[in-house]
């Protein structure tokens, strides 16, 4: 109940203006379309997801480090702006763990890839592929996160990403984002990727 009517007397004296100034950030905006799968939601997903990218910017790599920094920075009136509000609680390390480890990838994928592509262009260029192992992606007795990433090679910007099935390879992967990219690339990659079998 008390946290209830903070948020309220937090929209009552709103005059700050940063829902307004938000409704500028598009990647906080793609992120709102994601379905939460959780049933108690104290924090907005959004808002999660958008504070775990600014960590990640800022040099976290692993669930506890992106924690860490939000619990940090997350009350600075710079962050508030950003996320369009004025009032917000801080979130347990264990809520932005599980938020991570459980949303739904593939939409967040689709949304990076929209989002990025406002900022970059891609049309026939050239883009650098390899299977990789991202680190500080493990949680409880999940295993670590095995992706497909692909950079445009004359920039050094990632664009895409495919996450490698469990007890598969990248081969698989490899071939699925060149089909949900499109043929507006040139594709380089391992020589493994060249086979015919899988």
């Amino acid at each position: 109940m008390q946290i209830k009517s903070r948020e309220k007397l937090s929209v009552k004296r709103s005059i700050k203006g940063y829902a307004e100034k938000a409704k500028s950030n598009k990647l906080l905006e793609l992120f709102s379309t994601i379905k939460d799968y959780r049933k108690a939601k104290r924090h907005k997903i959004e808002h999660i997801l958008y504070l775990s990218v600014l960590a990640g910017l800022m040099g976290a790599t692993d669930y506890k480090q992106i924690s860490i920094w939000i619990e940090k920075h997350i009350q600075k009136e710079q962050v508030k702006r950003l996320l369009g509000v004025e009032f917000i609680l801080t979130p347990k390390k264990s809520v932005v763990s599980s938020v991570l480890a459980n949303v739904d990838s593939e939409a967040v994928e689709l949304i990076f890839r929209e989002w990025i592509r406002n900022y970059v262009e891609t049309t026939g260029k050239h883009l650098s592929v390899d299977g990789k192992v991202m680190n500080g992606s493990r949680y409880k007795d999940k295993r670590s996160i095995e992706v497909v990433g692909a950079v445009l090679a004359e920039i050094g910007v990632i664009i895409a990403h495919k996450k490698i099935a469990e007890k598969s390879n990248e081969i698989p992967a490899l071939q699925a984002m060149i089909g949900e990219l499109g043929e507006e690339f040139i594709f380089t990659f391992d020589a493994m990727n060249t086979q015919k079998k899988r």
